[in-house]
């Protein structure tokens, strides 16, 4: 697959009726922009050598300006090319498309026929040039612009020349390059920069990055530009403003997406009943037109994918519009499909490998920080204009096909999905199934939870392996479901007891079973069968609200690596050892109101356990389900395996000195997150060599008032959001003068008092971001 892949890309046909001398035409791009326009300045400030909080990765005259296709950075370069400021400082400027298949030679002399109009017709007529003649007309420009000022901008670049950007940097020329990519072949000062950089933004959705990557528009500038669009720079007249602020929206601020909606409302009648029926129906004709119009633009960004990220892309499409996606989920769906085997180890394609080539490196799926933080876990999603692309590029290699009508037609195809999950229970629906049901790999039921029961299309799928019906009610688990012994992934909702003929899905590797309605009967607790530990591929569970049971046996589930859901009960010393291999554990606490004080130290003794008998673990949430403040949930400090690296605490209650006895146990812990009244206090007084390689620390819901760190404490830290925290008012910090990394502090809804405070920060840098909504200001 890598050799076809790299063939392909070497073979790949230029865009069509591209001719040479259209490279260097820029009549047609327009320079008009909405928004960033603090961009525009950073970019223009930084080639005028004038930087001011710059906040672009710069290599030496070099400036890249990449993110989604049709984001607006080819807008944004012809502003700044037209900007008079920049005709004034520099006496030559050249302007080339690269594309995806732009020599170096082609690229130079399209430079040299905008630098030197008597060689015009010259280097534009040339025919194909061999290696030799790279020096020469490397020579010729040389000459050119000796003691002159040159600015070049490199406008949809696909591929990094090093040969040609070496020596345009030797000529000490100002470079702008714009690219829907992130080059895997940078220099080293650039790559290693963005590594780090790129991660913090995928992970944590930190928009403070020094990398500007240029964004989508806010919801107030893509009304803005589809107003005046529309209706010219008067905007929407009084009676059509809050519907078009809905079209707007559902554009999800892509400008290319809001301009060419706009083209199509202007061509229609601007009466309130029509413009309903657009910003209210989902797949509605005319969004569905926009798509297709602009997926000439977009399909170059998914065919220059690598066959697996295609797959995996693709797949991305079975999903709801303006909907978020659980990459965990995406990871073992694709496993269970065998994707993840095919293309290497699990230890190679990890949800982190995931979002840093789809999100960083190409562009193709966003994040929003959650919680309006920019250090809480992001909510990763496809741009609608992508899912349109996916669905209709999935359907027509018969990949997947995504039900929108009880008429659709779908034979032959391998997966099938709805987000209508109402639509598998139409008799047409039901029979067309049948044309298809012998080559169906997977059943995805992506639509809005449905409270109702929804039958599943009782057929022989003989080779399912996914049914992903988490977001479907069912009053009892379907025996025919339990009867597909080739599943791989089952997920779907039910309060009823699991059936013992679970077990006979012995191939299984996930297994989710989430609740309707949380109801519980006293003395009457809910275990999975005793059989689940028959089940030897498991590596995914997630049982909310039941327990794993005691083996009767000595089997083990050495391949699980999740167990996600499951009480205190599930972790006994006897159910622990039968789980060795366990990376991440989610364990929820509820007291009991007609409970007392024993029943709650015998059900937590468990705990300790955890440390001694779960070696590999990475990953530890463990939250009290509606806390009492009256209980402290004083869990055992034999609870932390050293091995931790993520650790989520929720509802305990503890006095805020526990966590210092917590910190010296966990050497490599890189994120903490205290939620709900995880400890309690006015002060938390953070002692020397605590926590050390922290890099992440999340406080949030609690009535924290002060905050010490002392010297020695938290010497890696780079990250510290303390959210919804009102009464918190004061911040002490020392810092190791030698630390190398800035802390960025983010304050979300402290006291109000905490604005005035000075905060006592010392040694070294320290940024500090604060968030008030009920001052309705950030700064």
């Amino acid at each position: 697959m890598k050799v076809e892949y790299r063939d392909a890309l070497a073979n790949m046909p230029e865009e069509k009726g591209e001719p040479i001398r259209s490279r260097i035409d820029i009549g047609g791009i327009s320079s008009e922009m909405v928004g960033s326009s603090d961009q525009f300045e950073r970019v223009r400030d930084y080639l005028l050598a004038r930087i001011r909080g710059l906040s672009f990765i710069v290599v030496k005259n070099w400036i890249f300006v990449i993110g989604m296709a049709g984001v607006g950075k080819t807008t944004l370069a012809k502003k700044v090319f037209e900007d008079p400021m920049i005709q004034r400082h520099f006496e030559l400027r050249a302007w080339v498309k690269v594309g995806r298949k732009c020599e170096s030679n082609e690229t130079l002399r399209c430079i040299l026929a905008q630098v030197d109009p008597n060689t015009r017709d010259q280097m534009l007529t040339q025919g194909e040039d061999g290696d030799d003649d790279f020096e020469k007309l490397v020579g010729v420009l040389e000459e050119i612009l000796k003691d002159k000022k040159c600015l070049i901008v490199m406008d949809d670049v696909w591929g990094w020349d090093r040969r040609l950007m070496d020596r345009l940097r030797e000529l000490n020329v100002g470079i702008l390059l714009t690219s829907r990519l992130r080059f895997d072949k940078e220099p080293p000062s650039f790559e290693k920069m963005l590594e780090e950089i790129l991660f913090r933004r995928m992970i944590c959705g930190h928009k403070g990055s020094p990398l500007e990557v240029v964004g989508l528009l806010s919801d107030e500038e893509s009304k803005k530009l589809l107003g005046e669009k529309v209706f010219g720079e008067e905007g929407f007249p009084p009676h059509l403003e809050k519907l078009g602020e809905k079209i707007a929206k559902k554009c999800e601020g892509l400008p290319l997406m809001i301009v060419k909606v706009s083209e199509l409302l202007s061509e229609k009648d601007k009466t309130p009943e029509f413009w309903t029926e657009v910003a209210e129906r989902q797949h509605n004709p005319m969004f569905e037109d926009a798509y297709d119009q602009i997926s000439e633009v977009l399909f170059p960004s998914y065919d220059y994918l690598p066959q697996y990220l295609k797959m995996l892309f693709l797949y991305l499409g079975a999903f709801p519009p303006y909907s978020n996606i659980d990459i965990t989920n995406i990871f073992n769906l694709m496993n269970a499909e065998g994707f993840v085997q095919s293309i290497g180890t699990q230890k190679d394609f990890t949800i982190e490998y995931i979002g840093k080539k789809l999100l960083t490196q190409y562009h193709l799926m966003l994040i929003e920080s959650g919680g309006g933080s920019m250090f809480t876990a992001g909510k990763f999603r496809v741009h609608s204009c992508w899912q349109h692309l996916c669905r209709k590029e999935a359907s027509k290699i018969k990949f997947l096909h995504v039900l929108q009508s009880w008429d659709n037609v779908m034979k032959d195809q391998r997966r099938l999905g709805a987000h209508c999950n109402t639509l598998f229970a139409f008799k047409q629906v039901s029979d067309s199934v049948s044309d298809c049901a012998s080559t169906i790999r997977s059943l995805l039921f992506l639509g809005p939870y449905h409270r109702f029961p929804v039958s599943i299309p009782a057929k022989d799928y003989k080779l399912l392996w996914v049914l992903d019906a988490l977001r479907v009610r069912f009053y009892h688990v379907p025996l025919e479901i339990l009867k597909l012994v080739c599943l791989k992934y089952l997920s779907l909702t039910c309060n009823n007891e699991i059936p013992i003929s679970v077990s006979n899905l012995f191939q299984l590797q996930t297994l989710i079973i989430g609740q309707h309605m949380k109801i519980k009967k006293r003395g009457c607790d809910s275990y999975v069968p005793v059989e689940i530990w028959n089940m030897q591929e498991l590596q995914h569970i997630g049982i909310r609200g039941r327990d794993l049971p005691t083996p009767n046996s000595d089997a083990t589930l050495d391949k699980l690596t999740c167990l996600r859901g499951v009480s205190v009960k599930s972790c006994t010393r006897e159910i622990l050892k039968r789980i060795p291999n366990l990376n991440e554990i989610r364990i929820g606490m509820e007291f009991k109101p007609y409970g007392d004080d024993d029943d709650l130290c015998n059900a937590m003794s468990g705990l300790g356990y955890i440390s001694e008998e779960l070696q590999n673990l990475e990953s530890l949430s463990y939250w009290v389900v509606n806390p009492d403040m009256q209980h402290v949930c004083m869990v055992p400090l034999e609870m932390f395996p050293s091995s931790l690296r993520y650790l989520r605490l929720s509802g305990l209650g503890c006095p805020w000195e526990y966590l210092n006895h917590i910190g010296p146990l966990l050497p490599i812990l890189f994120t903490l997150s205290l939620e709900s009244y995880a400890f309690r206090g006015p002060e938390w007084d953070i002692e020397s060599k605590c926590f050390l390689n922290l890099v992440t620390l999340i406080i949030e819901d609690t009535d924290l008032v002060e905050l010490r760190a002392q010297h020695g404490s938290l010497q890696k830290l780079e990250m510290l959001s303390i959210q919804h925290c009102y009464k918190f008012k004061q911040l002490d910090w020392t810092r190791d003068p030698s630390t190398a990394t800035m802390l960025t502090i983010e304050l979300v809804d402290c006291s109000p008092s905490v604005i005035s405070s000075p905060m006592q920060l010392h040694g070294a840098g320290f940024k500090v971001h604060l968030h008030t909504s009920y001052l309705d200001e950030k700064s």
